[in-house]
């Protein structure tokens, strides 16, 4: 789908809200994407997250969208992303990939886990070897390629859950798209 393919008033709003704050219509890139929902299994109790751009509420997945000559980043929703950056197939692909990632999180804790005579655990994820290690006093550790954590969105790891959640992000870690990079890369 083409940014002309849409409802062309759309297309206007968000223009004309751009045009509002003095930045500019084109040359927009995502730096990344998050997901508001991270570790909330419950999403009827999730807030949304309301784009920058359109003012929809219900924005899960929050494409961070930036500009070499504007001031700072704009947080928005898919579509707008889309049009930001004129490119709807490539906003609409980083959604997808934010999605099925989300759901290799929510489901990663309750894979096949083997546990060993120490009471730790480990499992082979996309190829690389996961360790969660119990510790005394409740406390958990994790290892994946080298790299070690206790802590998990800024507490210590003290559940199996929250564990492999922290396993997870090592293991699988968010990619960002910096597409700036790439091509201060190529003009060098």
């Amino acid at each position: 789908m083409t940014m002309y393919e849409m409802d062309s008033a759309y297309v206007r709003r968000c223009h004309k809200r751009l045009l509002e704050w003095g930045a500019p219509l084109s040359g927009w890139y995502c730096d990344y994407v998050y997901d508001v929902a991270d570790d909330n299994e419950d999403l009827d109790s999730t807030e949304f997250f309301t784009c920058e751009l359109c003012n929809c509420p219900q924005v899960r997945f929050v494409h961070v969208m930036r500009h070499d000559a504007y001031f700072e980043p704009v947080e928005v929703g898919c579509i707008c992303a889309g049009i930001m950056e004129g490119d709807i197939l490539a906003a609409k692909e980083r959604e997808r990939l934010m999605k099925n990632r989300a759901k290799r999180k929510r489901n990663f804790p309750y894979r096949k886990w083997r546990k060993n005579w120490h009471g730790n655990y480990q499992l082979t994820y996309q190829g690389t070897k996961v360790y969660i290690n119990r510790k005394g006093n409740n406390q958990y550790s994790v290892y994946v390629n080298g790299k070690v954590s206790q802590m998990y969105k800024n507490k210590p790891l003290d559940n199996f859950v929250s564990a492999a959640y922290a396993a997870f992000e090592l293991a699988d870690p968010v990619e960002r798209t910096r597409r700036c990079e790439k091509k201060k890369l190529k003009r060098s």
